[in-house]
């Protein structure tokens, strides 16, 4: 695989290499202050090495910027919302993240060489907004915006391994990219320490627990997903019934208040960017009715009663 970093007409400029112990390479984007592109190549099978990167709850054993993550919903096969919080960096505040996160598997045909069909493994992500887990500024906390990040691992080749010396059978190689927006006053001091320091140190650290690892020809979180009955499971809430509650508590402030006013609330998950593909559109249909139908039943139901009541009052 070419070597892109010295690629003239590639928008990343690299800002930190290692070589030993294991080959970890930090990029930034040209343009863009807080996008970066990292490869790293380690001693395992992709599948060993994704089952540990995409596991959100294990991150913070590996990752030395993690604080905390937390599962917030599964919402169906290889779909789920993860909430990740940052440790701080001195002089700046801590910062957090909520995600609208995918895992997926797919068959990479091989080279000229080798014609022979290979698994790579891919995790993808982006911000979204969420009434059940709200900002958290008054603790000092600052939300993130991710944009479209995520991970894909894939086999080492033959021309890789050379290239970098690499001994053993079992390499893989992982490109990640980190786009978003930090929000808030972050100075480039902190950003140099992430590229340069936090980031190799964290890679390094989590290619030494791979290396003890057994390699698995398939990866347990994808075997898992594909496990789950159906091609989407997600357990929706009884929208009649929340419709109707939220219906009747507006029809009594109509009533109350004899305004003519509408009032629309907006409630459940509101997607910060679409990032969804065709193949996928049933669960973005199917988040929308879960989190938006109550507020749009809420919505039309006013409309109505207001209507009501003011032709009852012309006459």
């Amino acid at each position: 695989m070419q070597d892109e970093s010295k690629d003239a007409n590639s928008p990343w400029i690299p800002l930190t290499t290692l070589s030993k112990p294991y080959s970890i390479t930090v990029q930034g984007h040209v343009s863009k202050p807080f996008c970066f592109r990292i490869t790293f190549y380690a001693p395992t099978s992709p599948a060993t090495a994704f089952d540990l990167l995409a596991d959100v709850l294990r991150r913070p054993e590996w990752d030395e910027l993690t604080e905390a993550t937390e599962i917030i919903e599964k919402l169906g096969q290889g779909d789920a919302i993860h909430y990740v919080k940052a440790k701080a960096i001195w002089p700046t505040a801590a910062r957090d993240s909520l995600l609208l996160s995918h895992i997926t598997s797919v068959d990479i045909d091989g080279s000229a060489a080798n014609d022979q069909t290979t698994r790579a493994y891919m995790n993808v992500s982006q911000s979204i907004v969420d009434d059940r887990v709200p900002e958290r500024d008054a603790e000092g906390i600052v939300r993130m915006e991710a944009g479209l990040a995520g991970q894909l691992v894939t086999q080492a080749t033959l021309e890789d391994k050379m290239r970098l010396g690499l001994q053993g059978d079992q390499w893989c190689r992982v490109v990640q990219i980190a786009d978003g927006d930090l929000k808030g006053w972050i100075p480039k001091s902190v950003i140099k320490f992430i590229a340069t320091q936090a980031l190799p140190r964290s890679l390094t650290k989590v290619c030494q627990q791979l290396a003890v690892l057994s390699p698995s020809i398939e990866s347990q979180l994808v075997c898992r997903m594909n496990a789950q009955p159906g091609t989407l499971q997600m357990k929706l809430p009884p929208q009649v019934d929340k419709g109707k509650q939220v219906a009747d508590e507006k029809r009594a402030d109509i009533q109350r208040s004899s305004s003519s006013s509408l009032s629309v609330a907006n409630s459940g998950l509101r997607m910060v960017r679409s990032a969804g593909s065709r193949n996928r559109w049933l669960v973005w249909i199917k988040i929308i009715l879960k989190y938006a139908a109550p507020s749009i039943i809420a919505a039309i139901t006013s409309v109505i009663v207001s209507l009501l009541i003011q032709r009852r009052w012309k006459k």
